[in-house]
C-alpha cells in the first residue's frame, strides 16, 4: 500500500472556505465581556463536558456529576460504574496534561506520530485493566492494548480494511508533515483539521482508542490553530449529539474514488468534502451555542434564577444543609459571575451582613462547589459544580440534538 492510497488529503475547499471564515470570526468573539476568572471556571467545567461527550461516542455514558465525583476521589461501589469513572478521570487528566504541553511547547506539531502516541500512552496508562484489551475482529483473539504502541496486527473496521500494520508508521509520518498546523492559516487550518480527523482514523494507528486519541488531538489542533475561543468550545459535544450521522459520514469518507469526476486520488474527493462540510457545521453549531449562553447578563440572570429556586426549596444542592440557601448566597454568586474573583473582606458589604455571617456564607458556598480559593485568606473565585451546570447552561448535557 503506497502513500497515494491516502489521496486526496484536502477536500475541495471552494464552498468550505466561507463557512470556515465565519466560524473563525465567531470563535474569536467567544467570552467577550466575561471576567477572566469566570472564563476559567467555564473552561474547567467544559473539560468535564468534553469528556462526557467523548465517552458517549464510545458508548460509555458517565454523567458529569459522576465524573466530578471521580475528580474528588468519590467512586461508586459498583465496579462497572467505577471503571467508567476512572476512564473519565483518565481522559480529563490527559486533557489537562495536553494543555500544559501545548503551552510549554509552542512549536509542537500536534499531528506528529510522537504526539499521537503520547496521548495514547498517557490515557491507557491511567485506565482500568479491563479497558486495556481489545478483540481482534479477524482472529477473535484478545489483544492487549499497549499504551502508546502502534498496532502490530491488521484490522478491518466495518467495511474499511485499514492499512497493513507494517505501513502505519510511514503513513503517520506522511500525514504528520502534510497536516502540520503551522502550514495553514485561517479557514485553511480549519479545513485541514477536518480532513486530518478522517485521514488519521482511516489509518487506524492503534489497536483501540483511535477515536478518543483523535478527538483529543482535534482539541489540540483547534488550540494550536488559534481558533479555540479561549477554550470555550470543543467539537466532541457536537459530534456526540450527531453521533449516528458522524459515524455514517465518517465511514462514507472511507470510500474509493467513484468515477472520473471524483478527484484524482485513490479515495473519494466528494466523500471527504462532505465529511469536512459536516465537521465544519458541527463547529459552527457548537460556537453558536456557546456564543448565546455566554452573554454575561443572561448568564447572571440564570444564576440568579437558580439561586431563587434554591431559596424556594425547588432545587437541592450537594450538602445536607442544602435547604438553607438564602438570598445572601444568591447575591454573592451573582457578584462572582460579574467580578470573577472577590476579596474576602468585600463579602460582608456585598451581602450586607456582619463578618461572622459572611464567613458562614462563604463556607457554605465552598462546600456546595460554587467557590474555590487557594487559601483561607486568598480571594474567592467563581466555580461551577456539575450538578448546577445545567441550570446555568441549559441543554449543556443533552446528548440528543433538538430539531
Amino acid at each position: 500500500m503506497s502513500l497515494s492510497s491516502l489521496q486526496p488529503l484536502i477536500p475541495d475547499s471552494t464552498l468550505l472556505k466561507p463557512k470556515g471564515e465565519s466560524i473563525i470570526t465567531r470563535a474569536a468573539k467567544l467570552g467577550g465581556g466575561l471576567h477572566p476568572e469566570t472564563l476559567q471556571a467555564i473552561v474547567s467545567l467544559l473539560r468535564t463536558v468534553n469528556c462526557y461527550y467523548s465517552n458517549l461516542i464510545e458508548g460509555h455514558d458517565t454523567h458529569p456529576v459522576d465524573i466530578e465525583k471521580a475528580m474528588h476521589k468519590e467512586y461508586s461501589r459498583d465496579k462497572a460504574k467505577r471503571n467508567l469513572q476512572e476512564e473519565a478521570l483518565a481522559h480529563i487528566q490527559v486533557q489537562e496534561k495536553m494543555e500544559e504541553r501545548l503551552r510549554a511547547e509552542p512549536e509542537l506539531n500536534v499531528c506528529s506520530k510522537e504526539f499521537l502516541c503520547w496521548l495514547h500512552k498517557e490515557f491507557y496508562e491511567r485506565v482500568p485493566e479491563e479497558f486495556r484489551f481489545v478483540e481482534n475482529p479477524q482472529t477473535k483473539k484478545r489483544e492487549p492494548v499497549v499504551p502508546g504502541a502502534i498496532r502490530h496486527y491488521n484490522v478491518q473496521v466495518g467495511r474499511h480494511v485499514a492499512p497493513p500494520h507494517e505501513r502505519v508508521g510511514e503513513l503517520l509520518d506522511h500525514l504528520s508533515e502534510f497536516y502540520r498546523p503551522s502550514k495553514y492559516k485561517g479557514a485553511d487550518a480549519l479545513i485541514a483539521l477536518a480532513a486530518s480527523h478522517h485521514r488519521f482514523l482511516w489509518v487506524h494507528p492503534f489497536g483501540d482508542g483511535n477515536g478518543r486519541v483523535m478527538r483529543l488531538a482535534t482539541d489540540a489542533y483547534i488550540e494550536r490553530a488559534g481558533i479555540a475561543g479561549h477554550g470555550l468550545w470543543m467539537a466532541s459535544r457536537g459530534l456526540a449529539r450527531s453521533r449516528k450521522q458522524y459515524l455514517d459520514i465518517l465511514g462514507a469518507a472511507d470510500a474509493e474514488r467513484w468515477n472520473d469526476y471524483d478527484g484524482r486520488g485513490s479515495l473519494s474527493q466528494k466523500a471527504l468534502t462532505a465529511f469536512c462540510d459536516f465537521f465544519l457545521d458541527v463547529c459552527a453549531d457548537q460556537i453558536s451555542y456557546m456564543f448565546d449562553i455566554l452573554k454575561i447578563d443572561q448568564l447572571a440572570l440564570r444564576v440568579r434564577e437558580y439561586g431563587k429556586a434554591r431559596e424556594g426549596g425547588m432545587l437541592k444542592g450537594r450538602t445536607q444543609q442544602s435547604d438553607i440557601f438564602r438570598h445572601e448566597e444568591t447575591l454573592l454568586l451573582e457578584n462572582l459571575v460579574y467580578r470573577g474573583t472577590i476579596p474576602r473582606a468585600d463579602v460582608p458589604r456585598i451581602v450586607n451582613k456582619e463578618e461572622r455571617t459572611a464567613r458562614r456564607i462563604v463556607r457554605f458556598l465552598t462546600e456546595e462547589g460554587f467557590i474555590i480559593s487557594d487559601s483561607t485568606r486568598a480571594p474567592l473565585r467563581f466555580a461551577i459544580p456539575a450538578y448546577a451546570a445545567p441550570h446555568f447552561f441549559p441543554d449543556l448535557y443533552n446528548p440528543v440534538r433538538t430539531p
